[in-house]
């Protein structure tokens, strides 16, 4: 099968999981025996534009004709059977999903998170989750509260973006199936409207790891974007609490621009140790020794990768019992779910599981099994297929 992918990539300075995602797609469809070609931009490409250009990029997010040209130019290079897209903004826009669609070729949509429903994409407002627009034609709320950014001005085009094409019906009646990572995702989308028929599931994956833990494992780690939305405050908080003595040691790779004052939370605690982002073969290998990976979000996460990961590891996962967390990870036995926001919660479940070696070791056996049976490339990579074939079949 000949396919094309088209991602524009995320800025390099805010590691994306979904390029991750993107990239480990491409290459597991290439294993399987399919002929992929990729077309893509780069976020990063953006702060090398001549000021008047850079300028226009918010209403190139709406509409890019240069966007569409690039499609098109490659369907009529390779001739693909399916075009396969994931993020399109802001360089290349909704709008090359259109084109695509008017050459007659089968469309597929990945969408990793909730921007065409809200302009944040997280469904997260002033740090508590808002679905104000989700059953709105456009998220307008996003005006008033500045929700991208934090900015009304930033939050416009992104408003426009979704006015316009839901309007025009582009993410609907121009794909012939979207694809989510998570039920949780898919059943959002399927609340706001749109055809059921058309919304699929496929989860994240990761190939087999190297490293997978021995034992009980020791320490904790958090693997994440240091941004508000991933709630590491609370399991800063949290690990005061359960560890005031330092009993234990948390690790949190990763970087953002809550780096600063994360680390001024932490002050004092020495068992917390900052890494900053690493290298991933690092940051699987600090993972695979770990007693759990901690997942503390205060917004809907639609599939983290990194759970992908620590159950490919044999490491179980605490989390937040919110989004796709509670539908991914299976309370007391692949893991443990926490109320959101819950710093006793939390605590209680660090501790649980830093005093119970036995209980670590019986979570991490589930959570490889569920790997193998659930998120492992087969059944992953076979499950895209499908959905492949299915518009194909019915086009």
């Amino acid at each position: 099968m000949r396919i094309l992918l088209v991602h524009n990539r995320y800025r390099s300075a805010q590691p994306s999981g979904e390029n991750a995602v993107v990239d480990e797609e491409a290459e597991l469809l290439q294993a399987s025996g399919h002929d992929v070609e990729r077309v893509e931009v780069d976020s990063d490409s953006i702060a090398a534009l001549p000021a008047a250009r850079r300028a226009a990029v918010p209403l190139q997010a709406v509409w890019s004709r240069s966007g569409s040209k690039l499609v098109l130019d490659a369907i009529d290079r390779s001739q693909p059977d399916v075009v396969h897209f994931h993020n399109t903004f802001p360089l290349l826009s909704p709008a090359a999903i259109r084109a695509a669609k008017q050459t007659g070729t089968p469309v597929v949509l990945t969408l990793h998170n909730f921007r065409p429903l809200c302009a944040s994409g997280t469904f997260l407002r002033h740090g508590k989750t808002c679905e104000l627009c989700l059953h709105r034609r456009a998220p307008v709320a996003a005006l008033r509260y500045g929700c991208y950014r934090d900015s009304r001005i930033a939050s416009a085009p992104l408003v426009l973006m979704s006015a316009v094409h839901r309007a025009l019906g582009t993410w609907t009646d121009h794909v012939d199936a979207v694809v989510f990572p998570s039920r949780f995702a898919r059943d959002k989308y399927a609340d706001a409207g749109w055809p059921q028929e058309k919304l699929f599931v496929k989860h994240n994956t990761v190939r087999p790891l190297t490293d997978v833990r021995h034992g009980s494992g020791t320490g904790f780690v958090a693997i994440s974007r240091l941004s508000s939305e991933k709630g590491l405050d609370v399991l800063i908080d949290a690990w005061r609490r359960a560890f005031p003595n330092g009993e234990e040691t948390l690790t949190i790779i990763g970087s953002g621009e809550d780096e600063a004052a994360l680390r001024q939370r932490a002050d004092g605690q020495q068992s917390i140790n900052f890494r900053g982002a690493q290298p991933p073969l690092e940051a699987r290998a600090q993972l695979a020794s770990a007693r759990a990976l901690v997942i503390p979000s205060r917004c809907y996460e639609v599939f983290p990768r990194t759970i992908a990961e620590a159950f490919a590891a044999g490491v179980p996962v605490i989390a937040s019992r919110l989004g796709a967390l509670a539908e991914l990870i299976d309370d007391g036995a692949t893991g443990m779910l926490v109320e959101p926001e819950s710093v006793e919660g939390f605590a209680a479940a660090l501790r649980h599981l830093s005093e119970s070696p036995e209980l670590a070791v019986e979570l991490g056996a589930a959570a490889k099994a569920a790997y193998d049976t659930r998120f492992s490339p087969e059944q992953t990579t076979s499950a895209l297929t499908d959905i492949y074939t299915h518009v194909l079949e019915t086009r």
